[in-house]
């Protein structure tokens, strides 16, 4: 089972019960947005493990792959984090490894020569044939983000991600199985990936 949840930071409470002493500390070293964001996430976590995997508590997370971070203790959930502006989400895989990407429709400046130069031509072709590029790019951009975090690469690695929107498919040269979810909920482009064959996913907001 996969489940990933989106929220916005203004209407989200933090269920401060669910977090250790140890991640209330962490987050006093960060001030602002960057804090309510932090402290946001971890409460979605720990909500989201409460709910499915009946843990109480947030479990030790440590930094893992490329700066991915992970829990502690390796059986359990594969989780991954994502955020654009005021937006975060999170999302947890029961049966393998996850990534997530969030981006908030929004203007780039020159994104038509950033999909020319880091993506494949037939995707720059098939971003120009839709009704509204823009959305599209956007689209293509968090399918190849969340495709990245998968495995733990680098955005430097985008232009190695191919899509092929027609027939959904994903591939890269650092990993063999992209099966992934694409939406978007409001202003929000969201695109998860997995490892196995997605057959049940769920999506909070």
């Amino acid at each position: 089972m996969l489940i990933a949840q989106l929220a916005h930071l203004d209407t989200t409470e933090v269920n401060y019960s669910l977090l250790s002493p140890k991640i209330i500390n962490d987050a006093e070293s960060l001030s602002g947005s960057r804090k309510k964001q932090f402290l946001v996430c971890r409460s979605i976590l720990a909500s989201l493990l409460k709910q499915y995997c009946d843990i109480d508590s947030l479990p030790p997370i440590i930094i893992g792959d490329n700066s991915r971070p992970c829990f502690l203790q390796h059986n359990l959930p594969d989780f991954n984090i994502s955020h654009s502006k005021d937006w975060v989400a999170v999302a947890i895989s029961l049966n393998g490894r996850v990534g997530i990407d969030i981006e908030v429709a929004r203007q780039r400046k020159n994104y038509l020569s950033v999909a020319k130069n880091y993506f494949a031509n037939e995707e720059y072709q098939w971003i120009l044939k839709q009704s509204d590029a823009l959305a599209a790019f956007w689209q293509l951009w968090t399918l190849k983000e969340s495709a990245l975090k998968l495995y733990a690469k680098g955005v430097w690695q985008i232009k190695s991600v191919k899509i092929d929107v027609e027939k959904q498919l994903i591939s890269a040269p650092f990993g063999q199985d992209f099966y992934y979810q694409y939406q978007q909920v409001e202003s929000v482009h969201l695109a998860v990936n997995h490892n196995k064959p997605i057959t049940d996913f769920i999506l909070q907001s």
